[in-house]
């Protein structure tokens, strides 16, 4: 005899936020920077990851094709994020939204999508 175990996704938007807050964002994530802007852009990052989580239960309404996003998408974003900021406010420089955009929305989490 054996038995399945899995993960299934939290029911709502607060239940996947929660669960993102709980399981992968740490209080010492959420303290690694000191600048004004990581907070809420580590927000915005895990807000945009369970938004795209719950639209995937809307099948045909959310995407034609099921993509699989799980949370090592979430993970690389905030790594990007991390270093990003290492990169820019570190040397006196301002963050770059083009690259965050582009980056966070266009790779991490737009580069599975196929539709049009």
């Amino acid at each position: 005899m054996s038995i399945k175990v899995t993960t299934e996704p939290p029911k709502g938007l607060k239940a996947g936020l929660s669960r993102t807050f709980s399981t992968i964002v740490t209080p010492d994530l959420i303290e690694k920077h000191d600048t004004e802007k990581w907070r809420a852009l580590l927000y915005t990052v895990c807000f945009m990851h369970s938004v795209v989580q719950e639209r995937r239960k809307f099948g045909p309404l959310g995407w034609c094709i099921p993509y699989e996003f799980n949370n090592s998408d979430l993970e690389a974003s905030l790594l990007f994020l991390e270093k990003h900021i290492n990169a820019t406010v570190a040397v006196g420089q301002a963050l770059s939204w083009t690259t965050i955009k582009y980056m966070i929305g266009e790779v991490q989490y737009g580069g599975r999508i196929t539709d049009d």
